[in-house]
C-alpha cells in the first residue's frame, strides 16, 4: 500500500492501522535518543537546586523525570501522525515492524 493510498483510507475510516504500545515507545524512545536528552535535564535541574534555585530546579527535574513517560504515553498518537504526513516516516515504520497493516 502506497502512502497516499494509506493516508486516505485512514481519513475515511476504512482501514484499521495498529500500532503496538509497548513497540511503538520502545521505538519512539531510541529514535529520539531520550536518555541521552533526559540525563542532562536531571543533571541541570540538580545544579540549579545545588546553587540556591530550588524551585526552578526541582521543576526542571521533574520535566526530566515526566519527559519520557509523556512520551511514551502518547507513542501511538505521535507515530500515527508521522505515518500520516511523511511518506519516509511512513516507510520506516512499516518496516521496523511499528505500524501493522490489514492483510489485503
Amino acid at each position: 500500500m502506497t502512502h497516499s493510498e494509506f493516508v486516505a483510507a485512514y481519513k475515511a475510516g476504512s482501514l484499521e492501522a495498529y500500532v503496538p504500545p509497548d513497540r511503538a515507545a520502545s521505538f519512539l524512545t531510541t529514535r529520539m535518543w531520550l536518555p541521552l536528552i533526559r540525563l542532562p535535564i536531571l543533571g541541570s535541574g540538580l545544579a540549579l537546586a545545588l546553587i540556591g534555585w530550588y524551585i526552578v530546579g526541582l521543576l526542571v527535574f521533574l520535566f526530566g523525570m515526566f519527559l519520557p513517560r509523556m512520551v511514551k504515553k502518547n507513542a501511538v498518537a505521535i507515530l500515527m501522525y508521522q505515518a500520516l504526513q511523511d511518506e519516509e516516516s511512513y516507510h520506516d515504520f512499516l518496516a521496523a515492524g511499528v505500524l501493522q497493516l490489514p492483510e489485503e
